[in-house]
């Protein structure tokens, strides 16, 4: 795998989980992917981990079955859960969301966010 600029990367995937509309989520292993990092899923996660809540909705970011946040920083599982319903985000009884009815693709146009990233990422090659 590639090596990942962090500063970089790290403003990528704000950037793209700013773009989450409302009501939807994505997966951190979804984000990687789709910033050029597939094994990167983790790293997203730490991301969002160490940002700030009131620039970046992280609640609409989830692993790759839907679930929770264990180390979700406003409260655990159960402040994930509750920032997730006041978005009408339905969790079902064992922590988990419905992805086939919550997750969202960006579109091409949303997708800038990327070749931004892509061409960054060729000029720090140089």
């Amino acid at each position: 795998m590639r090596k990942i600029d962090k500063k970089t990367f790290s403003k990528a995937v704000y950037k793209l989980v700013n773009n989450i509309p409302y009501g939807r989520v994505m997966t951190y292993g979804q984000i990687a992917a789709i910033l050029g990092y597939p094994r990167a899923a983790q790293y997203v996660g730490w991301c969002l981990h160490w940002s700030d809540f009131e620039k970046v909705p992280y609640q609409r970011v989830l692993n790759r079955f839907g679930g929770l946040a264990s180390g979700y920083t406003r409260g655990g599982r159960e402040a994930h859960k509750i920032d997730l319903l006041e978005e009408g985000i339905e969790v079902r009884g064992d922590g988990t969301v419905d992805l086939k009815k919550y997750l969202w693709w960006p579109k091409k146009v949303e997708l800038e966010v990327i070749e931004d990233f892509e061409n960054k990422l060729e000029k720090i090659k140089k």
